[in-house]
């Protein structure tokens, strides 16, 4: 068990996650900040959160988070566009930034004597962005060619965008994509992302992380210099926007492509939205024991696919889906391998006990995964971020093993009975047409 203590301190709150060296501080403009000390070596990562990602969008402004987390890069009223990479880089860092369904977040990682130069930095643009026409005109053109790299001429891209829209309804979140839909980036005015800025870019909905060598109330003291000026703002649209899912949509795409390929969907809650938690984490293991063990033995053995694919939103902040995506081995049709898919399924259900020893390998799998990724100041900071950020709270990553260790084959069996019913599945199938 995380032990918490609340220690009030003047300007914040602090709640120190004693067990793990966390320390956690809500400043009183609304800033939290996360601070985990790591000092096998001299260096640490600092992470700015803000809490809005396309799941805050609405036609037409899909996209808009993402393009402002480019437009962040363009100068600020003390650094012109472009000084703020360069200055990072002559400096021995690396930074960049990263826009997802429910959060958008900056980062640099620097050797331990520049902490003081990346917060500066970073709260300096988050409220001083100078937004320019030419920058906006240029930027628009880069986003606009990301989305054809990424999506137009990436078939199964395409056909995942696809299932997105028809698993869930156009008011809700994760309907659109995070990079827009093309006809909303090319109607963007710069008014839009001025905004968009002004209405998410504060302190209140924003969470700086940082893990690494670095003494917790250094950070703490170098956050309120530099962030605690800034106002709170009461502006902030963090009403909630549940995801809408739906059912038994199939559609079938047409696309230029090498290789046919099938993908599925399942709404189901995510931890967020669970009412009972341990049946998120069965859903989580539940994937994760049906992508081994289907890769092990439609792929490996029976060699009817070439390859399968089970993935599920355990942190989404809204419900979310399960999906399945395979493509079929050469002459194999689409019906063969999803029949053999069903039976497994079936299977699982009816017998949990099949699954036992691929249920252990996974728990071990999954167990020394976690071990091995806390060795990474950036993993460390992204999940104490992004758990932050959606609302589960930090300490959802310290019990994350635990309660995954006591997950059951009867567990998976009763969320696939619930949950993985085939008639009511979503599903996109994407028939090549050739290059």
């Amino acid at each position: 068990m995380v032990k918490i203590i609340v220690v009030f301190i003047g300007l914040y709150v602090a709640q120190v996650w004693a067990l793990e060296g966390v320390s956690q501080v809500t400043l009183k403009n609304g800033l939290n900040i996360i601070v985990k000390t790591d000092k096998r070596a001299p260096v640490f990562i600092s992470q700015l959160w803000y809490k809005v990602g396309s799941s805050n969008e609405k036609r037409p402004l899909t996209g808009v988070s993402h393009m402002l987390e480019h437009m962040m890069f363009k100068g600020t009223s003390d650094y012109k566009t472009g000084d703020f990479s360069k200055i990072i880089a002559r400096n021995g860092g690396r930074e960049n930034a990263f826009t997802s369904k429910d959060y958008t977040a900056y980062y640099q990682t620097m050797h331990k004597s520049k902490l003081a130069l990346a917060l500066k930095m970073e709260a300096d643009r988050m409220r001083h962005l100078q937004l320019s026409s030419d920058e906006f005109e240029k930027e628009r053109k880069v986003v606009i060619e990301e989305r054809r790299l990424r999506i137009e001429d990436n078939p199964n891209a395409k056909v995942a965008e696809h299932l997105n829209l028809i698993s869930f309804a156009k008011k809700g979140a994760y309907y659109a994509p995070v990079i827009g839909f093309q006809e909303d980036i090319e109607g963007y005015k710069l008014s839009d992302l001025r905004t968009w800025y002004e209405t998410y870019y504060a302190p209140n909905n924003a969470t700086l992380v940082v893990v690494g060598d670095v003494d917790a109330e250094e950070v703490i003291a170098l956050a309120r210099q530099y962030f605690g000026a800034y106002k709170s703002s009461a502006n902030i649209d963090n009403i909630d926007n549940p995801s809408i899912t739906q059912t038994g949509q199939s559609h079938v795409l047409k696309l230029k492509a090498e290789l046919p390929f099938s993908i599925l969907s399942f709404p189901v809650p995510s931890l967020k939205t669970a009412t009972d938690k341990h049946r998120a984490y069965a859903l989580n293991m539940l994937a994760f024991v049906l992508d081994n063990g289907l890769s092990k033995t439609l792929v490996r053995e029976q060699q009817i696919a070439s390859s399968i694919g089970v993935g599920y939103g355990l942190y989404d902040k809204y419900d979310t889906l399960l999906t399945l995506s395979f493509i079929p081995a050469k002459g194999v049709s689409d019906e063969v391998v999803l029949s053999a898919i069903k039976t497994q399924v079936a299977e699982l259900i009816k017998k949990p006990t099949v699954i036992e020893a691929e249920l252990l390998r996974t728990k071990i799998q999954l167990e020394a995964n976690f071990v091995f990724e806390q060795d990474h100041i950036g993993t460390q900071s992204y999940y104490l971020g992004m758990l932050a950020t959606v609302g589960l709270g930090i300490e959802t990553l310290f019990s994350y093993v635990d309660k995954m260790r006591v997950v059951s084959a009867e567990d998976i069996a009763q969320v696939a009975k619930q949950y993985l019913h085939f008639s009511a599945a979503n599903s996109v199938v994407l028939i090549p047409q050739g290059d």
